[in-house]
């Protein structure tokens, strides 16, 4: 049996959707680091082996503190990373209902 892989999802505080965590060091400099590391694209996402979840998910959840984001949860992903859940497959093609429509 491969390693378990994942990601990290949310919700963004300000408008509602879906972001995913993505951990590129170094590259957020002199911006708002916890504005920049979530990404609306899912392919974006860092994907993290099981013994590399905690740690990432507890950076995760500072940024939730922070009033960032809100209900971060792990997503198990498949080999192509593409989330395995049928509700995580639904959050990652976006809303279903366009607001105001």
């Amino acid at each position: 049996m491969s390693n378990s892989l994942n990601i990290i999802s949310a919700n963004n505080l300000r408008s509602g959707l879906n972001v995913y965590f993505t951990q590129n060091e170094g590259q957020n400099e002199g911006q708002n680091e916890g504005e920049t590391r979530w990404k609306s694209d899912s392919s974006l996402a860092t994907v993290y082996s099981e013994d590399q979840l905690a740690g990432a998910f507890e950076r995760a959840k500072q940024d939730m503190e922070n009033n960032i984001v809100v209900d971060c949860v792990i997503v198990p992903v498949d080999d192509n990373h593409n989330p395995v859940t049928v509700r995580e497959k639904i959050r990652a093609a976006g809303p279903s209902v366009k607001y105001g429509k």
